[in-house]
């Protein structure tokens, strides 16, 4: 063979191989290149486009294959011919940088600081822009929690304000705990009617001995017990006196009118009190009994003292009638009394039902002793106390 037509032939061979490497070539991205910086390093270099160009999903297969395919084709060559070594050859860098696998997120196409740490071109500003970003986006939802939560709090602290000086303005509460008695007067507009004829007892008498303290864990008085069935009907002679209504409380105060008054019944430990209204078969006269509970004989002869409108060393007070829509008791002639019955006292109080004059008879009289029957129940008590100290 002449050397022209060897030259001729490697010729062809070398033109060959320049067109299929050309063609290689151009299947990859036009912009990116790889630069060799030797052994073990690559650095890729990414042109601006590559942050708004489609990802690695967008290739298709083919190219990638082709790009994986070509270094193993050409590491090939080079061993049959031995140019290089088979270490040397295993050794080298690859040409061309690799791609995400089909499927993935562009990692530049997120912003991430990741990605962005890898672009050499752009250097370190990318990452301090992000870093930047993101405390300032922290800061801002900082802020904005901080601010709500302070608001809630100025809201929570000002209706709690609201609700306390409503409490200390507008309602009456001793504030006290336990069986504490509360001072709670009773709404205005009620009569403020004193008896005409007043007859107070403010010494214990023997008979009530037994229960002149209140035992401790005792219950509050019931209507239904104090108005049972023995003083349902008050009778003497040709009068009858019949129930027509009674009630309870545990608010002492409640029922009377005066600020020494009050305040007496607080100071005595008056927990509870019960009340009946009373009428004769005429509808002639009326009758209201009223029984406190209070904590000692001491305690309910200081409160007799404070009910006595002749006792001019305390404001002036008594009991709020009850309103059962006639005229006595509210306006006009009125006679009452108190009795101390140990830890109870008792106070009774009768008038004409039209709030009239009585007449020059004893009916008036005999409806005040009648109406000191009701009081049945306090005597019961006497009793069972008297037998469980005896027993």
């Amino acid at each position: 063979m002449s050397r022209s037509d060897s030259a001729g032939r490697a010729g062809a061979r070398g033109s060959r191989r320049a067109r299929n490497g050309r063609r290689h070539r151009g299947d990859a991205a036009p912009q990116d290149t790889v630069v060799d910086t030797g052994p073990g390093e690559v650095v890729e270099e990414l042109g601006p486009e590559a942050y708004d160009g489609p990802g690695p999903e967008a290739l298709p297969e083919g190219d990638e294959a082709a790009d994986e395919a070509a270094p193993a084709r050409r590491a090939g060559k080079r061993k049959k011919k031995g140019r290089k070594a088979k270490g040397k050859a295993e050794a080298a860098p690859p040409r061309r940088g690799r791609r995400s696998a089909p499927g993935t997120v562009d990692p530049v196409s997120k912003f991430s600081a990741t990605a962005l740490r890898k672009v050499s071109v752009l250097g370190d500003r990318p990452n301090q822009v992000v870093n930047t970003l993101a405390e300032q986006s922290t800061g801002k939802r900082g802020t904005a929690v901080l601010g709500v939560l302070l608001g809630l709090c100025g809201v929570a602290l000002v209706v709690l304000l609201g609700v306390l000086f409503y409490l200390l303005l507008f309602t009456d509460n001793s504030f006290g705990g336990g069986d504490d008695p509360a001072m709670a007067m009773p709404e205005d507009g009620h009569s403020t009617l004193l008896p005409t004829v007043f007859q107070g007892e403010s010494q214990e008498q023997k008979i009530f001995d037994p229960i002149a303290e209140r035992p401790e864990g005792a219950k509050p008085l019931d209507a239904e017990k104090v108005f049972g069935s023995d003083a349902e009907k008050l009778e003497l002679d040709d009068l009858t006196l019949t129930l027509q209504e009674a009630e309870a409380t545990d608010t002492c105060t409640r029922w009377v009118w005066g600020e020494d008054v009050g305040q007496a019944l607080v100071d005595g430990g008056c927990t509870s009190a019960a009340r009946g209204f009373y009428q004769d078969a005429d509808e002639e006269y009326v009758a209201q009994f009223t029984l406190f509970d209070l904590s000692d004989s001491e305690a309910s002869s200081a409160a007799a003292k404070t009910l006595d409108p002749r006792n001019h060393d305390t404001d002036v007070g008594f009991l709020v009638p009850m309103d059962q829509g006639v005229d006595g008791l509210h306006q006009g002639y009125s006679q009452a009394s108190t009795q101390v019955m140990g830890h109870y006292l008792a106070v009774y109080w009768v008038a004409r039902a039209d709030a009239g004059e009585p007449e020059e008879d004893t009916a008036m009289a005999k409806v005040n002793v009648v109406a000191m029957d009701a009081a049945v129940w306090v005597y019961e008590q006497v009793g069972r106390a008297k037998e469980e100290q005896e027993g």
